[in-house]
């Protein structure tokens, strides 16, 4: 799926818990207490999830191996592109 999709849906999910528990906390006594409890729970997630998709569309340390270790991997590996005989 495109980024911006991914993006765009959640994005709207946790406005609509967050404005949901908000209209839904009009039918109790204590309406601020549940009010602010919806709206941090869909805030916090929101920025939980939203940090770690943002952290993976640009890493910052990628995957670090040997010289050996990738050489290994490309032999050994039968998808491997320089693998061109079956192994006995």
């Amino acid at each position: 799926m495109d980024k911006y999709i991914v993006l765009s849906v959640f994005s709207a999910f946790w406005l609509l818990f967050a404005v949901g528990g908000w209209l839904l906390a009009m039918r109790y006594e204590d309406k601020g207490v549940i009010r602010c409890c919806v709206v941090l729970t869909a805030a916090c997630c929101y920025l939980v999830w939203l940090v770690t998709f943002l952290m993976q569309l640009n890493p910052l340390i990628g995957p670090r191996a040997d010289q050996m270790v990738i050489y290994a991997i490309m032999s050994y590996w039968e998808n491997s592109f320089i693998h061109s005989e079956p192994d006995d």
